[in-house]
């Protein structure tokens, strides 16, 4: 018997397999990929055909060298680009696709699966979705069925020859094969080994020690994430973009306290002073920022109502989000800031693709600004670019006489109420966006609702600026946070009075604001999703040396807890001072009372979870084999519910002939199904793994012939008079 073809379909699947993540965390190109794939199932569809393609030793010679130059250039591309990776990522695929024609002897398998392992392992060190755990059980799987095949197939070969050949091929004995395991019978103990090592791999990785802070090669992390329109650092208002139908993740939220309307939270995320060509510019003349001893970088004066720690997700932006109110941010992965004329946060020379974990102090209201004073017109919000003598008549008409507050309320409430929100924009030129907005369709988003309003004002003498953001916050039951979306992106104005400082104007309608979804199955699975895309980003991909000590000290609590509990249960008289009791310190520093850990809510759940997988599993193993009489006993307890006489004493052809008289769609499957329980219960012969498998197939094809002739024969209803 042949052995060499099972080893070679099999090391061809690991290495198409392998190397499937790399393309979509932007380390390899696509068509290399697609290349390489072709190579590889040309070689899966000749060995499938019987075929042994062996490159001769003077063909990999001359592949040799003729690759050396492709080498030599690609790695002047890669470096010059900053990928050295991927040239490494070029050679290994190069050396797998000519390996898997060149197998000869034993040994070479077991170097191809070691060049295979590499690819792997470069898959894993380049991906940052959480999508990678399936790749990962799936490999693993594949991985240890492989190992544990190639071991059976070469014991196989020994066995039967005395000593394999160089490919795999020998000739086993009838009598020794056949007390063999066959390969699939090892499937149970490979699921029970990837779990085995799913389950160590999590400890490992929580106690591994980190140097530094964590490390990915490439760049990976935004392939599938939504992340291709959002909330970003230009504001073009002749372009649209399908930002409302966004759900990408933009930032989360932890609360201390309570909020009292999450629809209502507003996050500033940068202000524009000067609008010239359909376009919103933004200050260059920022102040820069320092923080403290304590990391902290002090934004305004106030009384603090409410801390949040917020969660921003890497966007097409340098601005740091920040709530409205915030007085002041800490934050321990820049220890400079910038800031604008308008207040919004501007972050220098962070890498942004990883989340950025930072917490703020927030006041009851927005703080309020010093007022815009001598500064030129680009600082002070008085820029008068982009205004026209219809924009300055129509403000005119709309703010009236009186206060400059009434004035501004007047604008604000105008434009609420004669113009119409839309993201519907087929047919606009776009080369005078506003004009067109307020004089042609009476129709826009909330930028040219803000541009609008922001650029009237400024023809009245009254400061103005224009305002990004996000608006609106969705709550995440799971565990208590808040979740800003990319649809929720929203622009405003904030704009200067003498009685009311600067302050926050939205003239959009209320039909084109960010809404919150309503509680529904859908959005309740989005959350789930949500909750575990944050704690992979959070405990996985940031995991650093600071979470471990974090994670250490809480392991030695929780240790130090129990053992106090315990000493207190074989202790009872040494009242409250023993050695073994754990006391809870108050803020004011007075002992309060004596505590045990009490798990939360996810703990409870995590456990339960695996309480009853474990279970799931355990049911699952010690399930019964499906024997001849375990078949035979089930279909006559189902024929004997059905009303066919079926008596235990009722001989095995007999109940053939009267289910097959009754069943006649069934007879084959019954026929060989009594055949099985003859074969085994009568001539003592032990059905193998085939003839379970067809007993099965065979009792499943009998029991559903039963339950559809018996649902056509059941008699229907008579419909009930109207008179009764």
């Amino acid at each position: 018997m042949n052995f060499g073809r099972e080893k070679r379909l099999m090391l061809g699947w690991l290495a198409l397999l392998a190397p499937i993540p790399l393309p979509f965390n932007e380390v390899l190109e696509w068509p290399a990929l697609f290349v390489y794939a072709l190579v590889v199932v040309f070689f899966l569809h000749r060995v499938d055909r019987g075929f042994e393609d062996l490159l001769p030793n003077s063909m990999l010679n001359f592949l040799g060298l003729g690759y050396l130059p492709v080498l030599f250039f690609d790695a002047q591309v890669n470096f010059r680009l900053g990928r050295p990776f991927t040239t490494l990522l070029h050679l290994i695929l190069f050396l797998v696709a000519v390996k898997l024609f060149a197998i000869r002897r034993e040994r070479d398998k077991w170097n191809l699966i070691l060049a295979i392992f590499f690819l792997f392992v470069g898959s894993m060190a380049t991906s940052s979705h959480v999508t990678v755990v399936f790749f990962l059980v799936a490999f693993v799987a594949l991985m240890l069925y492989a190992l544990a095949t190639l071991s059976h197939l070469h014991v196989v070969a020994a066995v039967g020859g005395g000593r394999p050949e160089a490919d795999g091929s020998a000739k086993a004995e009838p009598a020794l094969r056949a007390q063999m395991p066959e390969p699939f019978s090892a499937r149970r103990p490979i699921f029970l080994c990837t779990l085995l090592v799913v389950a160590l791999a999590i400890p490992l990785f929580a106690t591994m020690p980190r140097v530094r802070e964590p490390f990915l090669l490439g760049r990976g992390g935004a392939v599938g994430m939504g992340r291709s329109t959002g909330f970003s650092d230009s504001v073009d208002l002749s372009l649209t973009s399908a930002i409302r139908s966004n759900r990408a993740v933009a930032m989360r939220l932890q609360y201390q306290g309570s909020v009292s309307n999450a629809a209502d939270l507003r996050f500033k995320g940068a202000t524009y002073e000067r609008y010239e060509n359909r376009n919103w510019y933004r200050s260059q003349h920022n102040e820069v920022l320092i923080a403290g001893g304590d990391r902290t970088f002090y934004l305004a004066r106030g009384q603090d109502r409410d801390r949040v720690t917020i969660f921003l997700e890497p966007l097409q932006s340098s601005a740091l989000i920040v709530p409205v109110e915030t007085l002041s941010v800490t934050a321990d992965a820049f220890r400079t800031l910038d800031r604008d004329s308008g207040g919004a946060l501007i972050l220098r020379g962070l890498p942004r693709r990883d989340t950025l974990r930072y917490e703020a102090t927030l006041a009851s209201r927005p703080p309020n600004p010093a007022p815009p004073g001598n500064l030129p017109p680009s600082l002070s919000g008085l820029d008068l670019n982009g205004l026209t003598p219809r924009m300055r008549e129509l403000a005119v008409e709309l703010m009236g006489e009186g206060t400059p507050e009434d004035r501004v309320d007047r604008l604000e409430q105008g434009l609420l109420t004669r113009y119409s929100y839309t993201l519907n924009f087929v047919g606009r030129d776009g080369q005078n966006p506003l004009e067109d907005f307020l004089f042609v369709y009476g129709s826009g988003h909330c930028e040219y609702f803000a541009s609008a309003m922001v650029l009237m004002l400024r023809s009245q003498g009254i400061p103005a600026r224009f305002v990004t953001g996000f608006l609106g916050a969705e709550f995440n039951p799971l565990e208590s946070y808040y979740i800003v979306r990319q649809q929720n992106a929203h622009a405003w104005v904030e704009a200067y009075t003498p009685n009311r400082g600067w302050r926050i104007y939205d003239p959009t309608p209320p039909d084109g604001r960010p809404v919150v979804a309503e509680p529904s199955l859908r959005l309740l699975a989005t959350q789930l999703w949500d909750f575990v895309t944050f704690r992979w980003d959070r405990y996985v991909l940031s995991y650093g040396a600071e979470d471990q000590q974090s994670f250490f000290e809480k392991v030695r609590a929780r240790l130090a807890s129990i053992w106090g509990h315990l000493k207190s249960l074989t202790q009872p008289d040494e009242g409250d001072e023993g050695e073994g009791q754990i006391l809870l310190e108050s803020g004011s520093g007075v002992p309060e009372a004596k505590a045990f850990w009490r798990p939360s809510s996810v703990e409870m759940a995590l456990f339960f979870l695996l309480v009853g997988t474990f279970a799931a599993l355990v049911l699952w193993l010690r399930r019964p084999v499906l024997t001849g009489e375990l078949a035979y006993r089930r279909l006559r307890n189902r024929l004997r519910r059905i009303g066919l006489d079926a008596e235990d004493s009722l001989a095995p052809f007999e109940l053939e002939r009267r289910a097959g008289e009754r069943f006649p769609d069934a007879a084959v499957a019954l026929r060989r199904l009594i055949a099985l329980y003859v074969r085994e219960s009568f001539a003592g012969v032990e059905l193998d793994d085939d003839e379970r498998r067809e007993l099965r197939e065979s009792l499943r094809s009998i029991l559903e012939v039963v339950k559809a002739q018996t649902r056509k024969q059941r008699p229907r209803r008579s419909p009930v008079p109207a008179s009764a």
